[in-house]
């Protein structure tokens, strides 16, 4: 790759970068192709995919359940309405107290549009 200039704010705080022309190009296509080949595979893997902020959450070790909640941008009253299970418990899953059994995890997951092994430990 070319020279690459750095554009700061007043802080020193990096703003933008600035490429030659033939390297963004460049990265243009990768990306383009990336999500062109992601596109295509997705509905034939049977994954639900989710943004990167979500991804870190439960790298991070967040509860999945709160993850894949706040995410869906509910209350855990919503989703215990959703899902039948009690607000309760929910909050046990969410504070890792409990674990989302089997039993649990499939009536939570169709609420929050993930698979049920996505939610449990």
């Amino acid at each position: 790759m070319s020279k690459v200039q750095i554009l700061t704010d007043k802080k020193g705080k990096p703003v933008f970068a600035v490429v030659p022309w033939k390297d963004f190009e460049r990265m243009k296509a990768a990306s383009d192709e990336d999500q062109r080949l992601i596109a295509l595979a997705s509905p034939h893997r049977g994954e639900v995919g989710f943004p990167a902020d979500v991804a870190r959450r439960l790298i991070a070790g967040v509860s999945p359940a709160k993850v894949f909640r706040e995410w869906r941008g509910m209350t855990q009253q919503e989703l215990s309405t959703k899902s039948g299970v009690a607000n309760q418990y929910i909050s046990q899953i969410e504070r890792k107290v409990r674990n989302a059994g089997r039993t649990v995890a499939k009536r939570l997951a169709p609420a929050l549009g993930v698979h049920a092994e996505d939610l449990m430990e």
